[in-house]
């Protein structure tokens, strides 16, 4: 009895290599940490004078209810509470990462704080991480369903080729290092005397701008190859360090890098971990056991 080979439907659907969605889960859970402390300071400036309100949040809540200062750090004490179950994982890990996105979202609406990027970022992670299993613990060991992996490189697909293309067809001042000469010298998104220094290299930008396009755009396209998954993660690992060093954007990269463990190809992760494991058995353990 002959076995047929499968088809290109089994084959996209065929089970994968599990270990990057705890490497995401964790990762993810210090970016949040990260994002979860900033915000004190900020719940700290809006509440310094409850009469006075520069910001309406999303909803405009803020300008109909401002919370006060007891209710805004119990949510924002709610948003640590969540963080520990995501880092603690297991059952804990989706009831905690959605008792902080809710806290983080509603204390955004009624303490009349700013919604950038990765605010709305944050809604497609927490959707992706939602459909993966990251309340399974040993995923080390295991395989899964690449459902949540094809959801979550759509989202960075369209994330990303959104606006490369922005760049590539409606901002020339792109293609010849402009824009980001400028941005390095724009007091309120960069400062500091090597982003000033870089800022008059017009070489450099170019460069920085063209490479910044080519891995925007092409993300899309050469991601799903196994043998280039992983160069073209790392260009991104370097693009949002380059930005996160260079200029203030907030917590886009920390939160966009953070799940790269899941959008690398499966078979190129295990392989990865089975290459990295005995350079560090000790995390390695601990890993496995999260």
């Amino acid at each position: 009895m002959s076995v047929s080979q499968p088809g290109v439907v089994e084959a996209l659907f065929r089970p994968g290599w599990a270990g990057g969605w705890t490497l995401a889960r964790l990762a993810f859970a210090m970016a949040a940490l990260h994002c979860q402390l900033d915000r004190g300071w900020h719940v700290r400036d809006a509440l310094a004078n409850p009469h006075v309100v520069f910001n309406s949040g999303p909803a405009h809540i803020a300008e109909r209810v401002l919370l006060a200062a007891p209710a805004a750090w119990s949510l924002w004490g709610l948003g640590l509470v969540g963080l520990a179950g995501l880092f603690w994982g297991g059952r804990f890990a989706k009831p905690g990462l959605w008792v902080w996105f809710l806290a983080y979202a509603a204390l955004l609406a009624t303490c009349g704080l700013n919604v950038r990027v990765p605010e709305r970022f944050i809604v497609w992670a927490v959707l992706g991480l939602s459909l993966g299993p990251i309340g399974i613990r040993g995923l080390v060991a295991g395989t899964v369903s690449p459902l949540g992996r094809y959801f979550l490189l759509v989202v960075y697909g369209s994330f990303y080729l959104s606006t490369g293309m922005m760049k590539a067809l409606e901002e020339g001042a792109w293609w010849n290092g402009t824009a980001l000469s400028y941005d390095l010298m724009d007091r309120w998104h960069a400062g500091g005397w090597f982003p000033t220094w870089l800022s008059g290299q017009p070489l450099l930008c170019a460069f920085a701008s063209w490479f910044t396009i080519t891995f925007e755009v092409g993300f899309s396209f050469l991601v799903g190859f196994r043998r280039l998954s992983a160069w073209v993660l790392l260009a991104g690992v370097a693009m949002h360090l380059s930005i996160d060093v260079l200029m203030e954007v907030g917590p886009l990269g920390v939160m966009a890098m953070s799940l790269y463990p899941v959008l690398l190809d499966a078979e190129a992760g295990r392989r990865l971990w089975m290459r990295l494991t005995p350079r560090w058995p000790g995390m390695a353990r601990r890993v496995e056991s999260w």
